[in-house]
C-alpha cells in the first residue's frame, strides 16, 4: 500500500508559482476596481447605488454558486484530471474579462451599470472556475498536516508576492498619470497574459502523487447531486464554523484594505501622493514577511495558540492606527509601523484558516465515510465573496452617505481636465481640503478602523468556541483512515 506523504519539489513550486498571476489579477479587480470606476470614468450618485447594488447581488449570487462549481468539478472526468480543465477555461476566460472591465466605451447612466453588470457577472463566473479548481488540487497533494503547512505556505507566499506587486506598482503607474484610465487598461492586459502564463505552469508542471486515503476515497465514490452537496456541507459541523470564522475575518480585512486609498486622500489629505504606495507596501510587505515566518511560528506554538497571538497583534495594529488618526499627531511612520503590525496579524490569520479549512476534509471523510474536496473548498470562495458584498456595503454606503461620493465626482471631473493638460494637480489637492470636512473624515475612520475590528476579534472567538480539530485530534481521525484503508485492501 502506498502511502506517500511527501510533496515533490516540482509539485510544490509549479502549483505555488501559479498563483503570482492570479493573487496580481485578483488584487487589481478587488482594490483598483472601484478606484478607476470612481477617479477615471467618473460615477454620479445614480450610478454609484446602481453598480454597489450590481455588485452586491453579483456577489451574493456567486457566492451561492461557489458550492455549485464545487459539484461540476467534483463529477468532472478527464484524462487531465477534473482539476487542470477547470484552470486553465477559468484563466483564458477571466483575463479576457478582466481587459474588459478596465477598458472605457463611453458609457453613462442606465446604459453603463447594465454593461457593468453584465462584465462583473462573468468576471466572477470565470474567476470561479479558476479558483476552486486550484486551491483544491492543494488538499489532493498530502493529508500530512505538516506537508500540506509547507505547500500551503508556500502558496500562499507566492500569491501574496502577486498581491504585493500589484498593490505596491499599481498607483505608480496610474497616479499622476495624464491618463489614468489609459493606464488601467494597459494594466490589465499585461496582468492578465501573466496570470494565464502562471496558470500555464500549474497544468502542465503539476503531477498526481499517489496516497492511499485520497485514492481509495475516489474508487468508492459516486457522482453527486446539488441537493446531496447541501446535505454533505451540513453535515460538516467544522466545516460550517471554519466558513463562518472566514466570513467574519474576510469582511474585516476587505473593509480595512479598500479604504486605504481614501484613507490617504480625505483624511491623510494628500491626494495622488507617495503615501498610500508605501501604506501598500507595507500591506504587502508584512503579510509576506508573515507567510514567511509561519513556519517558524508553527514549530513553537500550537494552531490555537498562533491564532491567539495573530489577533492579538491585529488589535494593536487597528487601535495604534486609530490614535494616530484621532488623538495623536498624524504621522506617517506611525501610521506605517501600526499598518505593519496590523496586517502581519492578518497575514497569519490568512494561512491559518486556509490550514483549518483543509483538515475539515479527511474530517468529513471520517465522519460521513466520503470525500468531498472541491465541495468543501468551494466554501472558501463561497465566504469570501459574501464577505465582498458586505464590504462593499459598507464603503459605497459610507462614500454615499458621509458625501464624499461628491467629492469623487468633482476629482474625476479634474483628473480629466488636467490630463487635458487644463489644469494644474495642486488645484485637486486644494478642492480636496477644502471641501472635506469632519464629518466625512470620521466616518471613513470608523469604517477602515473600528467596525472592522470587531468582525476579526468576533471571528477569533467563535473559531476559540467552536472549532475543536486540533493537532492531536486530526492525528487520530488520519490513524483511523489509514486502518480503513488497509482493511478494504
Amino acid at each position: 500500500m502506498d502511502l506517500t506523504e511527501k510533496v515533490s519539489a516540482r509539485n510544490k513550486f509549479t502549483y505555488s508559482i501559479g498563483g503570482i498571476g492570479r493573487d496580481m489579477l485578483y488584487t487589481l479587480v478587488s482594490m483598483y476596481l472601484f478606484i478607476y470606476l470612481s477617479y477615471y470614468v467618473g460615477l454620479d450618485k445614480g450610478e454609484l447605488i446602481g453598480i454597489t447594488i450590481v455588485m452586491i447581488i453579483t456577489r451574493i449570487w456567486d457566492a451561492v454558486n461557489d458550492p455549485m462549481m464545487g459539484v461540476i468539478i467534483e463529477n468532472t472526468k478527464s484524462k487531465y484530471g477534473k482539476f487542470k480543465p477547470w484552470i486553465l477555461a477559468g484563466a483564458l476566460t477571466n483575463a479576457l474579462v478582466t481587459m474588459l472591465l478596465f477598458t472605457d466605451f463611453g458609457f453613462s447612466g442606465f446604459g453603463f451599470v447594465l454593461w457593468f453588470a453584465f462584465l462583473y457577472l462573468l468576471w466572477e463566473m470565470t474567476y470561479t472556475m479558476n479558483d476552486i479548481s486550484y486551491w483544491t488540487m492543494y488538499s489532493t497533494f498530502s493529508v500530512d498536516q505538516k506537508e500540506r503547512e509547507k505547500v500551503g505556505s508556500l502558496a500562499r507566499i507566492c500569491a501574496n508576492i502577486g498581491a504585493f506587486g500589484a498593490v505596491v506598482l499599481i498607483p505608480l503607474f496610474y497616479n499622476g498619470n495624464k491618463s489614468g484610465s489609459r493606464a488601467f487598461q494597459w494594466m490589465a492586459i499585461v496582468i492578465g497574459v501573466l496570470f494565464i502564463l502562471c496558470q500555464l505552469l500549474v497544468v502542465f508542471g503539476v503531477k498526481e502523487q499517489p496516497n492511499a486515503i485520497i485514492d481509495q476515497a475516489k474508487k468508492e465514490k459516486a457522482k453527486i447531486s446539488f441537493k446531496k452537496m447541501v446535505k454533505v456541507i451540513f453535515q460538516n459541523d467544522q466545516l460550517v464554523i471554519i466558513a463562518l470564522v472566514i466570513l467574519l475575518f474576510n469582511v474585516g480585512f476587505y473593509i480595512t484594505i479598500n479604504c486605504g486609498q481614501f484613507y490617504f486622500n480625505y483624511v491623510y489629505l494628500n491626494y495622488g501622493g507617495f503615501e498610500y504606495s508605501l501604506f501598500a507596501l507595507a500591506l504587502g510587505g508584512s503579510q509576506l514577511l508573515a507567510l514567511l515566518l509561519y513556519p517558524l511560528f508553527s514549530k513553537r506554538f500550537n494552531r490555537k495558540q498562533m491564532f491567539k497571538l495573530s489577533v492579538i497583534l491585529v488589535v494593536i495594529g487597528y487601535l495604534g492606527f486609530l490614535l494616530c488618526s484621532l488623538i495623536l499627531p498624524q504621522r506617517l511612520a506611525g501610521l506605517l509601523v501600526f499598518g505593519f503590525i496590523l496586517f502581519f496579524g492578518e497575514g497569519l490569520i490568512q494561512l491559518i484558516v486556509l490550514v483549518l479549512l483543509t483538515d475539515t476534509i479527511e474530517y468529513g471523510q471520517w465522519k460521513l465515510g466520503k470525500r468531498y474536496e472541491s465541495i468543501y473548498f468551494a466554501l472558501n470562495p463561497f465566504v469570501t465573496k459574501l464577505a465582498s458584498a458586505v464590504y462593499i456595503l459598507f464603503v459605497n454606503g459610507t462614500m454615499l452617505l458621509s458625501g464624499l461620493y461628491q467629492i469623487n465626482k468633482r476629482v474625476s471631473e479634474m483628473e480629466k481636465d488636467k490630463a487635458l493638460g487644463l489644469i494644474d494637480g495642486s488645484l485637486i489637492k486644494d478642492y480636496i481640503n477644502s471641501n472635506v470636512d469632519k464629518y466625512m473624515q470620521n466616518s471613513l475612520i470608523v469604517t477602515m478602523l473600528i467596525i472592522p475590528l470587531f468582525f476579526i476579534v468576533g471571528s477569533y472567538l467563535f473559531y476559540r468556541r467552536k472549532y475543536r480539530i486540533d493537532e492531536k485530534f486530526y492525528g487520530e481521525i488520519i490513524a483511523e483512515l489509514k486502518e480503513r484503508t488497509e482493511s478494504q485492501e
